[in-house]
Order: structure tokens, then sequence, then C-alpha cells
């Protein structure tokens, strides 16, 4: 996975994130290999949605630890 800092998370004040939203977001956009005949641009796309994914994932990991503290 991305460190914090390539995700963004340091300077990031984003609000509370729902769980559930983060899981079926997850359902939606999975993490898959492209097909052989994918074009480029579908490609960089599916790349993009997967990054908002790992983002949401890993704010949610520190939201949680901050709870804990």
């Amino acid at each position: 996975m991305d460190s914090r800092e390539e995700l963004g998370l340091e300077e990031t004040t984003l609000s509370h994130v729902d769980a559930g939203l983060v899981k079926e977001l997850d359902k939606i956009f999975p993490l898959r290999l492209p097909e052989m005949n994918s074009r480029n641009r579908e490609i960089w796309i599916a790349v993009g949605q997967r990054n908002v994914i790992d983002f949401l994932k890993e704010h949610l990991k520190r939201q949680n630890e901050n709870v804990l503290r």
C-alpha cells in the first residue's frame, strides 16, 4: 500500500468516514487486473477509482486508531 504521504493523508482534515460506505465502494470498484483488450484510458480511470478507495480505507484506519487513543 502507498504511504500516508503519497495518499495525501498527512494534510487532510476529512470528516468522519463511514465504514459501511467504504466497504460498499470497495465492492463496486474492486482491485483487479485489466483485461488484455483494455484501453489505456479505461486502465487509468480504474486506477484512479482504486486510489480513492485506498485513500478512504487508509483514512478509515487512521480514524479508528484515533478513537482507540
